[in-house]
């Protein structure tokens, strides 16, 4: 499946109605337009956009975890002076400006998900190991990880740098420099490309 019609796929399944959950005012900047850890739509965008690509490297299918969800939540409201990780096991990615509504916010966490992948052009299968210049990809392919849970923030966009963020937590954690792990967990695009059938009962026609 070629990339523009899987985004067009995983686009359609974007609904635009505001976010209710109480969850979210405990956010850093109370916004009726971001989306909250148990959005539904969220959910589904955040695992659609790790879905392709971890079929393609042979990895499997990632369930969301209400709990990691939660901790992500914690740790992108804390909203520091720029993205950090807190904890092995995560993906972080900003941007400035903050999305200004709902179908904006979710198509950042899709874009931010995509652009992890786009590390892989720069992995050495060859020689593997952990480098910051990769180290997006390969936790986001890691064949070992098997949960996750996401959270997006509404920073302040006066004082921080890039204001609109993501955070996602992975368990089991990726980027293991134990030796062999990589060799195990980071597999080239090999497997089949889930095209025609199997993207449709996934995303739905």
């Amino acid at each position: 499946m070629k990339l523009a019609t899987f985004l067009t796929l995983a686009a359609a399944n974007i609904a635009v109605a505001a976010p209710t959950n109480e969850i979210q005012a405990r956010g850093s900047r109370e916004d009726p337009e971001l989306p909250h850890i148990e959005d539904n739509d969220f959910i589904s965008t955040v695992l659609d956009a790790h879905w392709y690509w971890r079929r393609v490297h042979c990895a499997q299918d990632l369930q969301w975890d209400p709990a990691l969800a939660l901790e992500a939540f914690k740790s992108v409201n804390a909203c520091t002076e720029k993205v950090q990780h807190d904890r092995a096991g995560s993906n972080l990615s900003g941007v400035s400006p903050s999305p200004e509504n709902r179908e904006i916010w979710l198509n950042f966490a899709r874009t931010a998900i995509h652009g992890w992948h786009e590390e892989e052009t720069k992995y050495p299968y060859g020689s593997a190991g952990y480098e910051d210049t990769w180290g997006h990809f390969t936790q986001m392919v890691w064949r070992d990880s098997s949960r996750l849970g996401c959270a997006l923030s509404k920073c302040d966009d006066f004082t921080k740098k890039f204001p609109g963020r993501i955070y996602c937590f992975y368990e089991n954690v990726g980027n293991n420099i134990a030796p062999g792990e990589f060799e195990k967990n980071v597999w080239p695009p090999v497997c089949s490309d889930p095209t025609g059938r199997v993207a449709e009962q996934h995303y739905g026609k």
